[in-house]
């Protein structure tokens, strides 16, 4: 008996349907995700707190916080009339006071290693301010320009 002669259409949809099988497996045997960073991280803040203009500058900061009141983070700050971003990083402690996670040890290498303190809600969300509504800058930076985005999240 002569076997039946496949096209090449038929081929094709035959692979397609075969990898589309495939796909769902692996999608339905596949763990769930999981967004803790290192072990017992308590809390994740991503911090943008800017003032536009020539004379204007950001920071931009990531923490990862563990449960044992220590943590570490990364980013940058700058001021526009300067020589451009510097980078930020290193390791903090912090602890809960009230309603707020209190962050110490941050280092504003763009402002000559300013040493800043980060103080954000204790409950996860995002939110808005000013430019220093959620850490502590030089005297001669107005906290009250700018904006500020925060999100505090597990």
């Amino acid at each position: 008996m002569k076997m039946p002669r496949i096209s090449v259409t038929s081929r094709i949809a035959a692979a397609a349907a075969a990898a589309t099988l495939v796909g769902g497996a692996t999608l339905a045997t596949a763990g769930p995700a999981s967004a803790d960073y290192g072990k017992g991280a308590v809390y994740q803040v991503e911090l943008s707190a800017n003032a536009s203009g020539p004379q204007g500058g950001g920071v931009w900061l990531w923490f990862g916080l563990n449960r044992d009141g220590t943590g570490d983070y990364q980013g940058s700050d700058c001021g526009h009339g300067g020589v451009g971003a510097a980078h930020d990083g290193g390791d903090v402690t912090w602890h809960v006071s009230g309603s707020q996670v209190v962050i110490n040890g941050v280092a504003l290498n763009g402002l000559g290693g300013f040493v800043a303190t980060v103080t954000v809600p204790a409950a996860f969300g995002h939110y808005t301010g000013t430019l220093g509504s959620y850490i502590t800058l030089p005297p001669f930076i107005p906290a009250n320009i700018g904006s500020s985005q925060l999100q505090v999240a597990p």
